[in-house]
């Protein structure tokens, strides 16, 4: 279950085994960890690096240490933050992708996106829209699924600097980390190139109109499709594989 520890970045190799038992139920919620001394032995590590990287868990919200009673697992639903959310995407030791997370991922990707696209036609300038016409623009070359997956993206970090919220800022930016990590995933389920093109046009025609209502139903339309492709993926691995959890089906489909 656990592995022993190499000199370079210990406490962050520490924090990377344990949060993934965490995150899989390997130690469930309420679970406390094992005595400071053993995990230490396990791990192979010294004490206070095994020390650091617990301080780094409880910084997350995924476990409180208590004098007297050790360290226990929390219910890291109700305590931990978003950036939690690129670490459940993976959701097996060999970094399968965990479906399910990756869909919720997508639901959230359309609802922020509709509202940053909101956003953007009221407060996009000039210079905003030539950059994102400049992105649109490059889609209009011969991509790869990939290519265009990390191109449409860029539009849509774009869209959200032109949003001027800087909480959405950074909310993105935990949303490319979880796309990223699996990319190849993400290229499976994203529309069509010729959609993507179509979608940045009504986006760029919306923003240049100042038309919230109008720009937030063309995000919306297009991620809905996404959200689609989603469903239809599974739908015919289900169809292929019979019985079995989604990230196995996932595992599958790679």
């Amino acid at each position: 279950m656990l592995k022993p520890i190499g000199k370079q970045r210990v406490a962050e190799e520490i924090v990377q085994q344990l949060r993934s038992l965490i995150l899989r139920g390997v130690y469930g919620i309420g679970d406390k960890l094992p005595p400071e001394r053993k995990l230490a032995e396990d791990l192979g590590v010294n004490r206070a690096s095994l020390r650091e990287a617990i301080k780094s868990l409880e910084q997350m919200g995924l476990v409180k240490t208590r004098q007297g009673d050790g360290t226990r697992v929390l219910p890291f639903m109700e305590t931990a933050g978003v950036e939690l959310v690129s670490h459940l995407v993976t959701g097996t030791p060999d970094g399968i992708p965990n479906a399910d997370i990756l869909g919720d991922v997508l639901e959230f990707r359309r609802i922020f996106a509709r509202d940053v696209a909101q956003l953007a036609a009221e407060r996009a300038t000039p210079d905003d829209l030539m950059r994102l016409e400049d992105i649109a623009k490059k889609a209009d070359a011969e991509l790869s699924p990939d290519e265009m997956l990390k191109l449409d993206f860029e539009f849509y970090v774009e869209l959200t600097r032109s949003s001027r919220n800087r909480v959405f800022q950074l909310l993105i930016n935990t949303i490319r980390v979880a796309v990223f990590a699996h990319a190849g995933f993400f290229a499976q389920v994203i529309p069509s190139a010729a959609i993507q093109r179509k979608c940045h046009r009504d986006v760029l025609a919306g923003l240049k109109a100042k038309d919230a209502d109008r720009t937030g139903k063309a995000v919306n339309e297009y991620m809905q499709q996404a959200q689609q492709q989603l469903a239809t993926l599974l739908a015919t691995l289900n169809a292929q594989l019979g019985s079995g959890t989604s990230s196995e089906k996932m595992a599958a489909s790679k």
